[in-house]
C-alpha cells in the first residue's frame, strides 16, 4: 500500500471518530447519557417512527463508513462513496415520518388537554 496524505487524513479521521464513539459508549455505560427515550415517546410508549429513523440512520451511516474505510485502506476497486439521491430520499422519508408522527402526537395531546379542560370546567 502506497503512503499518501489522503490515507493519513483518512486514518486520522477514522481514529478520531472511533475515539468519539468510545467516549459516547463510556458515557452510556456510566449512565451519563440516558437512552430511555431513544425509541420511546415522553410517555414511555414505543415509537415506530423513532425506531425507523434510528435504523435507517445507522444502516446508511454504517454503509458509508464501511465504503470509506475500504477506499482509505486501498482495497482493490474501492472508491469513496457518492451520496446519491436515493440515500437522501430514504433519510428524508424516515425523518419526515418522524416529524409527522411527532406533529400528530402533539395535536392529539392538545385535543386531550382541551377535552379535559372542558370536562372539568
Amino acid at each position: 500500500m502506497e503512503f499518501t496524505y489522503a490515507t493519513l487524513i483518512g486514518w486520522i479521521i477514522a481514529v478520531f471518530l472511533g475515539l468519539l464513539a468510545l467516549i459516547v459508549l463510556w458515557k452510556i455505560y456510566t449512565n451519563k447519557i440516558d437512552l430511555q427515550y431513544l425509541i420511546a415517546d415522553e410517555k414511555g410508549y414505543a415509537s415506530m417512527s423513532r425506531f425507523q429513523f434510528l435504523i435507517f440512520t445507522f444502516v446508511i451511516a454504517g454503509g458509508l463508513i464501511y465504503m470509506t474505510l475500504r477506499a482509505v485502506c486501498g482495497a482493490e476497486g474501492a472508491a469513496f462513496p457518492a451520496v446519491n439521491s436515493g440515500v437522501l430520499v430514504l433519510l428524508g422519508i424516515s425523518g419526515g415520518s418522524y416529524a409527522i408522527g411527532k406533529g400528530l402526537q402533539n395535536q392529539a395531546d392538545a385535543q386531550q388537554a382541551k377535552a379535559g379542560d372542558q370536562a372539568n370546567g
